[in-house]
């Protein structure tokens, strides 16, 4: 009995002991589930709230783009998205195999699709498919179970209503590069949603277009898809902008190039007013907006027009017989007599060297206006080689040659007015006599934009004004500078252009239009692609070949309109680009 309640102790004892811990532990887990659900509750709550609900920045719809008359150039449309949330466990490769099947695609959006996956290396959701059509959309709903990360989701694309009419100036929108992404909004930057501009309007005014993003809170399953939207804060669209293109005249000259390896600018000579700018050939900016197929890439890569070749200001040509507008005016500033003639017989003679006109028989006796007229190569000859070089230069750069003009365009090309010291550093030899002809006629070393060309027309056009070309409607008026203070010297320059157009004799009178209420005045220019001697026969057909210029102005007595056309290896400035800008004031004359 002794033996049994000694036993009963040790039990009791140890019950009491197994007892006391277990309350303390008891107590220690009532403490910490107290301590957590009185002072930690906010802060875990959060924690499962950030697992089961996403914030997703959206992106504000982009501002719309219109022409001068309120003709929308873009538009944003609704559409569905084909989305694929990343997860590390996913076999990508399967799911697009799958949706190969599912949407019979070829082989170049398979490779889109993996492309994409491969760049998706910040990002939690990558869209395969911005625009998902209805029937594809219904195949993809109907084998949803088969598709694991698969999501449709509504969204908003950008589109152009004329992808190559508008091209070259109006750019596009594409999706960010890793280079682009800005960290501090990076979650906005991957949204599906999202695209920058990447050139031209639509990459210069990107900040504008763009707008205030918003936010919405999402509740989302295990696999971070999303199931519901719980709130939002709507975003701010972006800021339309109203540009300067008169979009009938704009299409007009898109479809008269078509064909042709071509640029053809239309500004307003009075305040800078781009009305038409074209390049030609063109492409489609909307294949753009999803990321270019590799075969469309491609394409325009290899195609030996250069499509993607924004002519207007980053071509540059030798500007051919148009520059002698700028050697008239800088003989003229400098005190030459307009009356002063000069006999050509065919060739202008410098050291032993003859330099020849165009016209091998020659012009006979000319005064200035007269050599204008006909473009005589001898009388520019004389004037420039008395003048020298470094005279009618400086007035060239003055009317906008050889300068950027400050375009909000990417890719502007200078051209170029050389002085001496460039040919001694790029060339290895001293300027000549033979230089300063050359230039004369503008050859040799000079090269130009037709953009430039187009600026320096509307200056004489316009009574010796300089304005600055632009796209984006605004007031400029107290930015006009003038550049040449006696009148008379610009009558004079313009009553020669005006009998290029309508005078027999001028290089362009069969060209000319018969309104006696909308006169054109202008200059033909035939610019060199090689170097020729006398006797050389020229293939029109050949990549040799002159290009095609036709600078000018109009109504002649009230100018409004300028208007430059270039066309690569087209031969002669009278015999093709002067028809095509004749065509253009045509439409001016009757549809503006």
């Amino acid at each position: 009995m002794l033996r049994d309640i000694r036993k009963n102790k040790i039990f009791n004892r140890r019950a009491l002991i197994l007892a006391s811990a277990h309350a303390s532990l008891s107590g220690i887990l009532l403490s910490r589930l107290s301590y957590l659900q009185l002072f930690k509750h906010k802060d875990y709550a959060i924690q499962s709230d950030s697992n089961r609900i996403k914030t997703v920045m959206i992106p504000a719809p982009r501002g719309n783009i219109f022409d001068k008359n309120g003709v929308a150039l873009t538009e944003n449309k609704d559409s569905y998205r084909l989305l694929l949330y990343l997860d590390e466990k996913r076999e990508f490769k399967s799911i697009v195999e799958k949706l190969s099947v599912i949407l019979d695609l070829k082989d170049e959006n398979k490779k889109i699709f993996l492309n994409r996956l491969q760049r998706s290396s910040h990002k939690s959701v990558v869209s395969l498919i911005d625009n998902l059509r209805w029937d594809d959309l219904a195949r993809v709903e109907s084998n949803h179970h088969n598709l694991p990360g698969i999501s449709i989701e509504s969204g908003v694309i950008r589109t152009y209503k004329y992808p190559e009419a508008t091209a070259h100036f109006l750019g596009y929108v594409s999706l960010p590069a890793e280079s682009e992404i800005n960290d501090k909004e990076e979650a906005l930057y991957m949204h599906p949603d999202f695209r920058v501009g990447k050139s031209g309007l639509e990459k210069s005014y990107d900040d504008y277009l763009r707008g205030q993003y918003g936010i919405k809170y999402v509740e989302v399953n295990s696999k971070d898809i999303p199931i519901r939207t719980l709130s939002q804060k709507n975003p701010k669209a972006g800021e339309n902008i109203n540009t300067t293109i008169d979009f009938g005249l704009q299409n007009f000259v898109h479809d008269r190039l078509s064909g042709l390896v071509a640029s053809a600018v239309v500004m307003d000579v009075r305040d800078g007013q781009i009305l038409s700018y074209n390049s030609s050939p063109s492409f489609d900016i909307n294949n753009f907006v999803e990321g270019a197929s590799i075969d469309y890439w491609q394409q325009l890569n290899s195609d030996v027009e250069r499509p993607l070749n924004n002519r207007p200001i980053a071509a540059i040509y030798p500007p051919g017989s148009t520059f002698k507008l700028m050697v008239a005016l800088a003989a003229l500033e400098s005190g030459f007599d307009p009356k002063t003639k000069h006999k050509c017989r065919g060739y202008y003679k410098l050291g032993g060297r003859k330099f020849y006109c165009w016209k091998k028989t020659g012009h006979g006796t000319l005064d200035l206006v007269g050599a204008i007229k006909h473009s005589c190569n001898i009388y520019f000859f004389e004037i420039a080689n008395k003048l020298g070089y470094k005279k009618f230069a400086t007035t060239a750069r003055k009317f906008g040659y050889g300068q950027n003009l400050g375009l909000i365009l990417q890719g502007e090309n200078s051209g170029n007015i050389p002085d001496f010291a460039w040919k001694q550093r790029v060339v290895g030899s001293s300027w000549v006599g033979g230089d300063t002809l050359n230039a004369a006629i503008g050859q040799g070393f000079l090269l130009a934009t037709p953009m430039q060309m187009v600026t320096a027309t509307s200056s004489i056009a316009n009574g010796g004004y300089f304005v600055k070309p632009h796209f984006v409607k605004k007031n400029i008026l107290s930015s006009k500078n003038k550049i040449v203070e006696n009148d008379h010297h610009i009558e004079l320059v313009k009553e020669g252009m005006f009998k290029v157009v309508n005078e027999k004799g001028g290089t362009a009178f069969y060209q000319r239009l018969n309104d006696d209420n909308f006169k054109v005045a202008g200059k033909t220019g035939t610019s060199q692609v090689i170097s020729r001697k006398k006797g050389d026969q020229e293939n029109e057909d050949s990549k040799y070949a002159n290009h095609a210029i036709f600078v000018g102005f109009a109504p002649y007595h009230d100018p409004k309109y300028a208007v430059s056309v270039v066309v690569e290896h087209g031969g002669s400035g009278s015999g093709v680009a002067a028809p095509i800008a004749m065509d253009i004031m045509r439409y001016i004359k009757n549809n503006i």
